[in-house]
């Protein structure tokens, strides 16, 4: 009996099944993505006990060695020595040279410079082929020169001591000078005077080295040669009742009242101070410019008092 046309088609349809398919986690191990990653994992496990033996070698090779003279510091102002890598080196245990490849050699050079006197912050370090490293730092400014018993100490804004052997006997008239501190440092280089007047006087030399014009700062239009600071037997707890005085060149003497900053309700603040002496300057220009000395009270409320000194010293004995 002759097959039909339908039982034909059902034969053929059986024949022509496709094959089973792959189990699934063969599929996902011959992705090429799969690996890719089982690649290079690999040649990692293989390449890191290769790197741990041949580490100490390379460590060793010219061309990944750090010395000072491989060290990037910001442009530095003139009081800063040239040999302050050199000197953070020597000091800090850092020794002659470091290794590029060491994974530490970053937070060891940061911590290395922030010991040094003349670094306020470090901000970064980093490091660079060949070998190099660059450091970003924030520089101390000296702002005055504390007059004491054997010479000169310089300080920044905040009273802190720096090393005076950066100077020389030119760059003591540069700065404001702090007389008649009796105290002695308390710190190394690097850390607070410890007398809370040098700081408020510091402060206060700091005012003084702005720009009063386009060429002369607060400090040299005055012809100003020393900040006074009140004599006192023991440190004070608190600055906010010294009262400051500038000393001219010429002898003159201007009061200048509290450090700036001070809380206390009745003082003129800096900028209403700093007016009034821009006013006197503008009246009769510096104190030391008539052959008179004089005496010259900046703070009162209602305005500058301003008298020769030898009437003013007639006065006062006079009162006595």
């Amino acid at each position: 009996m002759p097959r039909s046309p339908g039982s034909v088609t059902t034969a053929s349809k059986q024949g022509a099944a496709t094959p089973a398919s792959a189990p699934r986690w063969r599929r996902v191990l011959f992705r090429p993505k799969t690996l890719v990653y089982f690649a290079v994992a690999t040649a990692v496990g293989l390449l890191i006990p290769l790197y741990q033996r041949l580490s100490p070698v390379l460590a060793s090779r010219p061309e990944f060695q750090l010395t000072p003279a491989t060290v990037t510091l910001p442009p530095a102002p003139e009081w800063i020595p040239q040999n302050l890598a050199g000197q953070v080196f020597s000091t800090t245990g850092l020794g002659e040279q470091l290794s590029l490849l060491d994974p530490t050699v970053s937070e060891r050079v940061a911590a290395a410079f922030h010991t040094h006197p003349w670094i306020e912050r470090v901000i970064s370090v980093q490091k660079r082929w060949p070998a190099r490293i660059v450091v970003d730092v924030i520089y101390r400014e000296p702002v005055a020169m504390v007059c004491g018993i054997d010479g000169f100490y310089p300080v920044d804004r905040h009273g802190i001591l720096l090393p005076a052997r950066d100077f020389n006997a030119r760059d003591v008239q540069t700065f404001p000078v702090i007389e008649q501190i009796t105290s002695a440092p308390a710190g190394r280089l690097g850390e607070t005077w410890g007398d809370p007047a040098v700081t408020a006087a510091a402060r206060l030399a700091e005012v003084l080295l702005q720009n009063a014009d386009e060429s002369h700062n607060w400090w040299q239009l005055l012809n100003l040669a020393a900040i006074v600071v009140p004599r006192n037997v023991t440190l004070p707890e608190s600055t906010d009742e010294l009262q400051f005085e500038l000393r001219t060149k010429g002898g003159s003497r201007i009061l200048w009242g509290r450090e700036p900053g001070t809380s206390n309700p009745a003082e003129l603040n800096v900028t209403g101070k700093l007016q009034r002496l821009r006013e006197l300057h503008t009246r009769y220009g510096s104190p030391d410019s008539q052959r008179d000395q004089w005496l010259i009270d900046i703070r009162p409320l209602q305005g500058i008092d301003r008298r020769m000194l030898s009437a003013a010293r007639n006065a006062d004995s006079r009162r006595n």
